[in-house]
Order: C-alpha cells, then sequence, then structure tokens
C-alpha cells in the first residue's frame, strides 16, 4: 500500500504542477545550465527527463519561496495520508549512492557523500542494476519504510574512484550536496560526448577541483580534449 500511495501522490503532483509549459521550460533551462543539456536522441533522455521532472515538482524553490509540492501540503487537511507522503518527498534525500547488495524486495545503499547506509524496499526487479553500480537517486522515507524516487541515473562504475574524490574535494571547499551532484551530471552527460575516451577518464579530468561554483558555470568543458584527441 505505502508504494501505491506513493506513486499516486507523485503523478498527482506532476499532473498539479506541470501544466504551465513557459514556467516548465523556465526551469528547465536552469536545470540544464547546471548538469548539462541532453538531447532527445541521447541516451540519457529518458532518465533525465524522469529526474527533471521530480526535481521540479519537489526541489525547485518558486517565486513564493517554496516548491510546488510544499504548496500541495498546506492545501491538504492533516490527517490526510496524502499530506504525510507529500511531507516525505518533499523532505526526500537526493544523493549519489552505490549499491551494496541486492535482495529478494530489498536494495542496499551507501550513500557517498554522507556516508550512511540505507536499505530500500524495492519490490520490482531493477533490470541491469549491479553491486557495485554507482547512481544518482532520490530515496522517500514513507510509511517506516526507505522507498525509490523517480531518479535513477547512473554513472560509469569504473568512475566511482573518481566521484569520490570530486565529492570530498568539493564538500571540503563548501560546496553543496546539490552543487556535487550536478557537477558530477554534468560529467555523466560528457561521457556521452567524448565516446573515443574511457569511461573513467572523463570523470577523472573533472576532479581536479579549482573554485566549485565557477566550475559548475563552466561545466570543464575546457578540461576536456576536443572530439577527436587521443587525451
Amino acid at each position: 500500500m505505502t508504494a501505491a500511495l506513493l506513486d499516486e501522490v507523485i503523478e498527482e503532483l506532476y499532473a498539479s504542477h506541470t501544466s504551465d509549459a513557459e514556467a516548465a521550460a523556465a526551469a528547465r533551462r536552469d536545470y540544464e545550465q547546471r548538469r548539462g543539456k541532453v538531447h532527445q536522441d541521447d541516451e540519457l533522455w529518458e532518465a533525465w527527463s524522469a529526474a527533471f521532472v521530480e526535481w521540479y515538482v519537489v526541489e525547485r524553490v518558486g517565486d513564493d519561496g517554496m516548491p510546488p509540492a510544499a504548496r500541495t501540503a498546506r492545501a491538504l487537511l492533516a490527517g490526510d495520508p496524502k499530506r504525510d507522503v507529500v511531507a516525505a518527498l518533499i523532505t526526500s534525500q537526493r544523493s549519489l549512492f552505490e549499491v551494496r547488495g541486492i535482495s529478494k524486495g530489498r536494495v542496499e545503499l551507501l550513500d557517498l557523500l554522507g556516508g550512511a547506509v540505507f536499505v530500500v524496499e524495492e519490490k520490482r526487479s531493477l533490470h541491469g542494476v549491479e553491486v557495485g553500480d554507482v547512481a544518482e537517486l532520490r530515496l522517500v522515507g514513507v510509511g517506516g519504510e526507505v522507498r525509490f524516487g523517480r531518479t535513477f541515473v547512473y554513472h560509469p562504475k569504473a568512475a566511482r574512484g573518481a566521484i569520490v574524490e570530486r565529492a570530498r574535494a568539493m564538500l571540503g571547499q563548501g560546496a553543496s550536496r546539490r552543487d556535487v551532484i550536478d557537477q558530477i551530471a554534468q560529467l555523466r552527460v560528457q561521457v556521452t560526448r567524448y565516446r573515443h575516451m574511457p569511461a573513467a577518464r572523463v570523470y577523472e579530468l573533472g576532479a581536479r577541483p579549482k573554485d566549485p561554483k565557477e566550475e559548475l558555470s563552466r561545466g570543464r568543458r575546457d578540461e576536456l580534449p576536443p572530439r577527436g584527441s587521443t587525451g
């Protein structure tokens, strides 16, 4: 019932808050400026779009100082179970995780940014997911369980070391978790642009931090060799 209610609430939030095409387009530009632009024919399009919509509804702060989901939470009556689910989404955790274990109905994850271990209740089969995989995920604590949101952006398993190095350096310089996640996402986009290079190498070239905010806006494209270079 928890999973079904979570899915129902997410669908209702999407229906309520994504109808304004102009606002959604402005949000998408903001999202892509921080994380890199993905086109419809890119392999990342589906995952990128799902992550964007969830971020837009759950996290992006509007002119009224709150994300769209928070407006819905205010409108729901106390005692309504959907209000608790919306609140859980608003306080959910988006981070970079490593898959540490998979068993029937359960997935064990290590938060690479905070170090905590989570066990997610998941009855569906996660096709192609293996121990050691690294991904940007959203975890939602609802009904006494931890559930997946709809953000599933996978990074190359071989890039784990470079991701951790990059994250530690940026956090040590005062960057926010969101800065780290978005910078790593930019590198994931670069993997699709520089197919002549091993994926892990793309992350390694991006793992030489200077000022995190400056690099976030630049996307570190200047540190990657031009297309066709043997690097």
